[in-house]
């Protein structure tokens, strides 16, 4: 009983102010039982077109060896993702990460925690989720929160770094504007020697504001690069757990042991759609059939044949037959879980293809067509990433950036592209030859990218693209890098599940998944008809 006690001490404060599920976790309490507060970790739960559902693993893969092995760290509750102990500003993994919100977290919970709360929720703390992270503690108005609250973005304070063959960034960055020093705390690049931006780094490291999603934190074994920029290696989650607890939770000094259970359930835990109820409508949710008897929706999304689902999910992260996406998956030979040679495409839902055009059946034909079209429909490289897809390169798919088989990212760990969201410029030039919807949603993604910091980087001496000069609302990958020619680089996500995870992109700046195709469809001039946008999307939330 005291043990009990222990650990609803440990998770009740941060879910009873960040999830939306605070009467369910109650009644957990009251039913006193570690296996029913695990049920409410793994039970469906609502999304955008659905439920979304995770599901433990009775293995995971270990970060020392690439082998399997049991898992030895509780994939509950009592795991260190959620206790807010963790770091010592209140917030736990799970603040951001919820498994009510897909594990992530949606604006509506962010907004309806700052109503209930006031904004004095863990979730508000000036290191990570205020604009500008000088405002005192108690500052807890809604202009100091806008972001978190408009974008559901948390911020993330990065130095500039380079990597090999760069001794050191062959750019500078700068404010663009006014505005973004009167607004994120500037002047940048910031010092954290004079501001608690980055409080683990020293004196005079040079450090920008970037406003970030958080990614979904499961399904990690099946990534090949961590974090949106990939500035974590999958190879060594110890370190990205260390470092985030220090950085977002403000951490003083967490131990090994507690950064290999969190990254224990980041390897051990799937997360996927398993139930769709969106299929064959419109962006405004109205049904497009109209034949008798033909209902939108595609229901279970693992019926009929169909390999979606987070029980399929696990079992193809499990398998021999999973598509190599990095080094973890070595040959069954060396102890590991194996891998084949990736092919790119989708298949998922192959089996729903020759079913009659009635019931439930039309939702699920209109997720076959939408997966036939995100495996061939051509998109046009605009002028301005020439050279990015390889030399000469005028056409690609979407599953040349979206390439691992019926995953969704990349397998290619040091992969990442430039769409353009991180840049006003770009929306813009879109904007004046779009019409109706998506001229209309370009016009909202860029009032949702005008929100965000503007930064311009300026090249210190040549580069390989001849970039002067850049204007971004996030340098991306060039962090990292320390190449200018990376601004605005980010990697493609893995997808499955991506239903729960709007508002979309890095910074959350499409509202939902058909303005994020209608930005496509404009920016890559793929000609897609209104039709074909809600097909595509009803794949793309299907999976």
């Amino acid at each position: 009983m005291n043990a009990m006690k222990m650990m609803f001490s440990r998770i009740l404060p941060v879910w009873w102010h960040a999830s939306t599920t605070r009467i369910t976790v109650l009644l957990v309490m009251l039913a006193g039982a570690a296996v029913a507060v695990g049920f409410e970790i793994y039970r469906p739960f609502p999304d955008d077109s659905g439920k979304v559902q995770s599901a433990p693993s009775n293995v995971t893969i270990s970060t020392a060896t690439g082998s399997v092995v049991p898992v030895v760290a509780p994939l509950d509750p009592t795991n260190r993702f959620f206790d807010a102990k963790f770091g010592t500003n209140g917030q736990a993994c799970v603040t951001c990460h919820l498994p009510s919100d897909g594990i992530t977290v949606h604006v509506a919970t962010i907004q309806n925690a700052f109503q209930a709360s006031g904004g004095t929720d863990p979730l508000f703390r000036p290191n990570d989720t205020a604009n500008n992270p000088n405002i005192p503690l108690s500052s807890h108005t809604a202009d100091d929160y806008s972001l978190i609250l408009n974008l559901g973005v948390i911020r993330i304070g990065k130095t500039f770094t380079a990597l090999a063959p760069l001794t050191a960034p062959n750019f500078t960055a700068a404010a663009a504007d006014q505005t973004t020093i009167d607004k994120f705390g500037g002047p940048f690049p910031l010092g954290s020697g004079t501001n608690p931006i980055d409080p683990q780094q020293g004196a005079g490291h040079a450090t920008l504001s970037l406003f970030r999603r958080p990614l979904v934190n499961t399904n990690v074994h099946l990534d090949s690069s961590v974090l949106w920029d990939g500035r974590a290696s999958i190879g060594n989650m110890r370190a990205q757990v260390i470092g985030a607890a220090k950085t977002l939770l403000l951490a003083s000094s967490p131990t090994n042991d507690d950064a290999d259970q969190v990254a224990a359930f980041m390897l051990g835990v799937y997360t996927d759609q398993v139930f769709d109820t969106a299929a064959g409508t419109d962006a405004a949710g109205n049904c497009t059939f109209t034949a008798p008897g033909q209902q939108c929706g595609a229901g279970l999304v693992s019926a009929r044949g169909a390999g979606a689902g987070v029980q399929n999910l696990l079992r193809l992260a499990l398998s021999p037959n999973v598509p190599c996406t990095n080094f973890l998956e070595t040959a069954p030979s060396a102890g590991g879980v194996g891998c084949v040679s990736n092919t790119s495409g989708y298949d998922l839902f192959d089996s729903w293809a020759s079913l009659p055009n009635d019931g439930t059946n039309a939702g699920r034909l209109a997720v076959v067509r939408g997966q036939d079209i995100f495996n061939t429909a051509m998109l046009q490289v605009p002028a301005d990433l020439a050279g990015q897809f390889g030399q000469g390169v005028t056409q690609i798919n979407c599953t040349t950036c979206h390439t691992t088989r019926n995953i969704g990212n990349n397998p290619d760990a040091t992969f990442f592209r430039r769409v353009g969201t991180d840049s006003p410029d770009i929306i813009e030039g879109l904007i004046g030859s779009s019409t109706g919807p998506t001229h209309d949603d370009l016009v909202a993604l860029l009032a949702r990218v005008s929100q965000l910091p503007l930064y311009q980087l300026t090249a210190t001496g040549s580069n390989t693209c001849g970039i002067t000069t850049a204007v971004t609302t996030d340098p991306g990958r060039a962090m990292v890098s320390g190449d200018i020619c990376d601004v605005g680089k980010f990697k493609p996500p893995i997808l499955r599940g991506v239903a729960a995870r709007s508002p979309y992109f890095h910074a959350g700046t499409a509202e939902n998944i058909q303005m994020l195709i209608h930005f496509y469809n404009a920016r890559f001039q793929i000609g897609l008809n209104e039709d074909q946008v809600n097909d595509l999307g009803a794949f793309v939330e299907a999976q």
